[in-house]
């Protein structure tokens, strides 16, 4: 593609008369001179590595004079040694038999000889790390996780795969394993996975003395014997506690109260090592994502995790100092000093059969057509064409990629190889490099005895020392006295504060100086709390008060005609599970208030619904300290000609005879409200009542208790406010 566009910029700019210069960019800041001319001779012979372009392949090393080098391994080759074990005998290691574990092995002994020996990087002087080393493959199957365990069975931290498929990790796959518990205790299988998981950290013996003679489920044997064993017990305390959270949670705070709250996050990480920390994170934000498009069910969300592949690409740029294994096709733009090329058997496959191919013609504009090539068809002409169109582009971006690969390592760069019973091909990776290093490679021995073919070039300059970044992350040097102790309390600019939500709070010095909350000490008795016997059975009490305050927020806007029906209909809809008694009840409360004229200038027109208020009030009188930031919503705000009327709904049953036994919390309520519309309307009084809609009556709050209450306000510790 990129090709084909510099051909119709150029076409377009010669079309207009303009002149047009190809420039070759030769010189290569990164690999030194060894890896450019084996890339150079590699890719000289244009017959057997087209898709590189047409004009000849050629680099100049601005790094002259640093030490490179080049190393071509011989192929690993399937074992010739008839296995003489006997039959009966169990395999020790059958992976150790298998040409890509004995490679993964070897590439694994070289990194860990040179980590344990100090071997040096010439052109920095320094010993190599595994942060230097990058392993290259075609694709992540069958050679990376090979090489990712021999690279662990030696004890050499590695990045692991480029890509992870996050239902396939184990840490994610321990998770689902839970949920399917949460959702059927008497699963098994997953109840088995689950006890040995992280989560709780059972062996084979603990699972042996529940499963063989169990005479029903694994979860019945489990609570059986946790009636003796309190290990078993704790076991079931847990998972019957998780249970109840997940039928009480959404999936992503299910998961997030158990790996965080619950310390599951820890353990996991404790037993599978931070490379399960990415997989873990992920599968989190996979059920928050769900639960923002669907029902936050865990049935639901398990269902979605084997819908789709969920993959996650992991930052492999350089930095942490481990050996990273990825793809050639991920390695774009990476570089790294030694790179390792294991996986170079493979050839141009094409499509397999029956799938659709694109018919080769000489339109380029129109749409190809497509065929579709059943068996039986090779030996037609258009089927032939296609498939060797396909072959041909297959091969011409495989030849791209090996050009990426071997441009990726600045120092070194080792190429080797696993066969299987059948020779690879001849355009195969392996067989282009050595064939190109053959004028000008040298074999040697290497060290563990085994012949290589060899291109490189001894250190000449100076080396380029750089900031050892590893050293300085592997020892941090002694914490800071600063890190162990608790930071200073900032001071506090505003003090949140939402007057609906004030609880009734006495104030008093303690010796500490500070204000503490304490309950009335029965100066202002709080309001009695009688409530009718139908009332207290009635478990929807609460939203007794909701309603009432919804209907007259909306019925005044309606006619008097009107307002009855629309309130049943309305209570009818929101409270079904209401008795009809307590819906009629409401109704008659509401249009009782709304006929009566005495109430009649809280609902006319200069009067407000619902009024939100949001306002930060610094102290008075400029007294030093934080400002009060206030946000609420004001019942009723009725404009008189002369005053500014609050009005609050109150749904108390019965409700007090006096403003003396009105309870703290709405005093403090209303005199928070009376401060903020007070800033609004500086120059007009503010006065405040309450509605009691058990009567109905109106009782206004005398201005001195306000006054009182406001400057309490001022005396709220910031603890007990509630913003």
């Amino acid at each position: 593609m990129f090709r084909k566009t510099g051909e119709r910029f150029e076409h377009a700019t010669k079309g207009s008369g303009l002149k047009w210069r190809t420039i070759p960019l030769l010189l290569s800041f990164r690999s030194t001179a060894p890896i450019l001319a084996a890339v150079d001779k590699v890719f000289a012979n244009r017959a057997r590595t087209p898709g590189v372009g047409d004009a000849p392949v050629r680099h100049i090393a601005y790094r002259a004079g640093h030490a490179g080098h080049v190393e071509v391994w011989d192929l690993e080759a399937p074992d010739a040694v008839q296995d003489e074990s006997k039959p009966w005998e169990p395999l020790s290691s059958p992976m150790s038999r298998k040409p890509a574990a004995r490679l993964a092995a070897r590439i694994a002994e070289t990194i860990a000889g040179w980590l344990a020996s100090g071997e040096m990087l010439a052109s920095e002087a320094r010993p190599i790390r595994a942060g230097d080393i990058l392993i290259l493959v075609r694709k992540r199957a069958p050679f990376a996780p090979v090489m990712v365990s021999a690279l662990k069975a030696k004890g050499i931290p590695v990045a692991g795969a480029d890509r992870l498929l996050i239902t396939e990790q184990i840490a994610v796959m321990d998770l689902m394993a839970l949920a399917q518990v949460m959702l059927l205790p008497e699963d098994d299988l997953s109840l088995a996975c689950v006890l040995k998981s992280p989560l709780f950290g059972f062996d084979d013996d603990d699972l042996l003395v529940l499963a063989p003679k169990r005479s029903g489920t694994l979860w019945q044997a489990l609570r059986e014997h946790g009636r003796s064993a309190a290990k078993y017990q704790d076991a079931v305390d847990r998972l019957l506690r998780w249970q109840r959270l997940s039928r009480q949670l959404p999936p992503y705070e299910f998961f997030a109260a158990l790996l965080d709250a619950e310390g599951q996050r820890a353990a996991m990480l404790a037993r599978l090592g931070p490379d399960a920390a990415d997989p873990i994170d992920e599968f989190l934000n996979l059920a928050l994502a769900y639960g923002e498009h669907a029902p936050p069910t865990l049935q639901g969300f398990l269902i979605s995790l084997g819908e789709v592949r969920h993959e996650i690409k992991r930052d492999m740029e350089q930095g942490r100092n481990e050996v990273r294994v990825m793809t050639v096709h991920g390695a774009k733009g990476l570089e790294a000093p030694i790179v390792f090329l294991p996986d170079t058997c493979h050839s141009a496959a094409g499509r397999p059969p029956g799938t659709l191919i694109e018919m080769v013609t000489d339109d380029e504009e129109a749409a190809p057509p497509l065929l579709w090539p059943v068996k039986g068809t090779s030996g037609v002409a258009a089927v032939a064409a296609a498939r060797q169109a396909i072959q041909d582009a297959e091969t011409e971006e495989r030849n791209r990629l090996l050009y990426v690969a071997l441009t990726r390592p600045r120092d070194r760069l080792y190429v080797a190889g696993f066969k299987g019973a059948k020779d690879p091909a001849d355009d195969c990776w392996y067989n282009l490099i050595k064939a190109g290093l053959d004028d000008v490679g040298q074999a040697e021995t290497a060290k563990d005895g085994r012949p290589v073919v060899v291109l490189k070039s001894k250190q000449a300059v100076a080396a380029s020392v750089k900031k050892d970044r590893a050293a300085a992350v592997s020892d941090p040097g002694p914490m800071p006295a600063w890190a162990s102790r608790p930071a200073p309390v900032e001071p506090l600019l505003t003090m949140p504060l939402s007057p609906s939500r004030l609880a009734p709070l006495e104030m008093e010095a303690t010796g500490t100086g500070k204000r503490e909350a304490k309950p009335p000490t029965g100066k202002r008795p709080r309001e009695p709390v009688i409530l009718a016997p139908a009332v207290l059975a009635d478990e929807a009490r609460f939203l007794r008060g909701t309603l009432t305050h919804a209907l007259l927020e909306h019925l005044p806007s309606l006619p008097t005609g009107q307002q009855e029906a629309t309130a049943k209909a309305f209570l009818a809809a929101q409270a079904p599970k209401l008795s009809a008694a307590a819906r009629d009840g409401i109704v008659a409360e509401t249009i009782t208030i709304l006929r009566d004229a005495t109430f009649a200038p809280l609902f006319g027109p200069d009067s407000r619904a619902e009024v939100a208020l949001s306002a930060e009030i610094p102290r008075p009188n400029g007294q030093k300290g934080p400002s009060l930031r206030l946000s609420g919503k004001i019942d009723r705000l009725v404009r008189t000609k002369d005053a500014v009327m609050i009005v609050d709904f109150k749904t108390n049953r019965p409700p007090p005879e006096n403003a003396d036994d009105v309870a703290d919390a709405y005093l403090l309520q209303l005199s928070a409200y009376r401060l903020a519309v007070q800033s609004i309307f500086p120059k007009t009084p503010v006065r405040c009542a309450i509605l009691w809609t058990d009567g109905p009556r109106i009782m206004e709050i005398a201005e001195g208790t306000l006054d009182t209450y406001q400057a309490r306000l001022w005396e709220l510790d910031p603890v007990v406010l509630d913003a």
